[in-house]
């Protein structure tokens, strides 16, 4: 036997091999990304998400109003009625982040939550 024919099998696994590699690589890749589930799932619509947002968007345009009608007379009143608008906004950031999606969704977020800081700090300034 002679050391020229096993180079030509040797080479020729060598081949099939790098081929089978370079067929298989990409079509796993490919199943695997056709398989994958979405990058960022959209929040399902939630039945009655629509009158929620309405709801709680119209309470705390109410408490908004009472607040800006109350005179800092009477500091309690005062108190009480920034207690509950913080309790509303609050409300509306839960129904905010359970019913909107997507970049609606976090700016809304980040709106609601610095209004609860807000109306934290001015709760914590002005009430025992």
């Amino acid at each position: 036997m002679t050391n020229t024919q096993p180079i030509p099998v040797i080479k020729r696994f060598a081949i099939a091999s790098v081929a089978f590699v370079a067929l298989i690589v990409p079509a796993t890749f490919a199943m695997a990304v056709l398989a994958a589930p979405p990058g960022r799932p959209e929040t399902p619509k939630l039945p009655g998400c629509e009158r929620d947002l309405a709801d709680t968007s119209a309470r705390v345009v109410a408490m908004q109003a009472r607040i800006k009608s109350l005179t800092a007379v009477n500091a309690s009143e005062m108190c009480t009625a920034t207690r509950f608008y913080f309790i509303e906004v609050v409300k509306a950031r839960a129904v905010t982040a359970l019913c909107k999606s997507g970049t609606e969704r976090e700016r809304d977020l980040g709106r609601l939550d610095a209004d609860v800081d807000r109306i934290n700090d001015a709760i914590a300034a002005r009430c025992p």
